[in-house]
């Protein structure tokens, strides 16, 4: 007899077995499109960690992500091989996020989104501006090579991973501690919740995700500049996908990112110039009908329904 709680190892199972042979059965077209979906639930689920658990709304998240592409061309086109220059560029992204614990997180609410934000600002202006370095507006190149299966095979394995890592701090004592410092950080202290240590934890944790995929990217788009990996559509995207998905759940972010993308990929090719419009209508039809986001949705009449005051 069949128990509820094998179903959803049966499911892993089943889209691991998918996933594993996708690259071998279908298009080319269609493993860059999961590739691109796998580099966007890294996105959103690691933001998922101070976004969702902790509540505080990280507008430069995707600054991990240029940071690590960056580091990892600029390792790269020196000759510096694969491996070294992906851990190399994991390590620098680590060390940012450190760096930036202690000036953000004397920030709360508003002021601490505006504050990311400015982050991620700052740092295109310093890509477009350290020509000697990044490129300048330029960009970097690096070698040409056919990388899709294996880009493909990373970007859903570190995919994975970041789906992994939120579940495990999703029911550890520091997911825990998370959720209490975002319903009422000064009760949390009284109970011994170190704030600021928690906070810088999770955040360095959600920087991992990024560090990871962003060198990824970049060795298999062999090309970046300072739009593509700092700009305004990479660094609100997988916000966007998580929200309308539901922050604070594992699944929430995975769920908005499969949506926005066959959305964006339909719209695509039907109305080029819309797909970007399309974010905000759908980040307001969510905040007015469904603000816990498309994972708490049980029927298609809870939209229907009328929102309690």
């Amino acid at each position: 007899m069949w128990k509820p709680a094998v179903i959803p190892y049966l499911l892993v199972a089943f889209f691991g077995l998918a996933l594993g042979v996708l690259p071998w059965t279908a298009s080319g077209y269609v493993v860059t499109l999961v590739f691109f979906l796998g580099v966007y639930t890294a996105l959103a689920e690691s933001y998922n960690l101070v976004g969702g658990y902790l509540g505080y709304m990280n507008l430069g998240h995707a600054s991990f992500f240029g940071v690590s592409a960056y580091a990892f061309c600029a390792l790269y086109v020196e000759g510096t091989p694969f491996l070294w220059a992906w851990l190399v560029s994991l390590l620098a992204t680590i060390v940012f996020a450190a760096a930036i614990c202690l000036p953000l997180f004397r920030l709360r609410g508003a002021y601490f989104a505006v504050a990311s934000f400015g982050l991620i600002t700052l740092l295109e202006l310093l890509a477009h501006n350290l020509g000697e370095v990044t490129g300048g507006a330029a960009g970097l190149s690096l070698p040409p090579g056919d990388r899709l299966i294996t880009s493909y095979y990373l970007s859903v394995g570190v995919a994975a991973s970041s789906i992994a890592l939120v579940t495990l701090v999703s029911r550890s004592r520091l997911g825990l501690a998370l959720m209490s410092l975002r319903e009422d950080e000064e009760a949390a202290a009284v109970f011994g919740v170190h704030g600021l240590r928690h906070k810088a934890v999770a955040l360095i944790l959600s920087a991992v995700p990024p560090g990871l995929i962003g060198g990824v990217y970049a060795w298999q788009l062999a090309y970046i500049n300072p739009s593509t990996v700092f700009g305004l559509e990479i660094a609100l995207v997988p916000i966007v996908m998580a929200m309308l998905g539901g922050v604070g759940h594992v699944w929430g972010p995975v769920l908005g990112a499969v949506f926005i993308t066959l959305i964006e990929e339909l719209l695509w090719t039907k109305l080029p110039y819309l797909h970007l419009t399309t974010y905000g209508v759908l980040l307001l039809l969510v905040g007015f009908y469904l603000p816990g986001g498309l994972i708490r949705l049980r029927s298609p009449a809870q939209l229907l329904a009328p929102r309690k005051p």
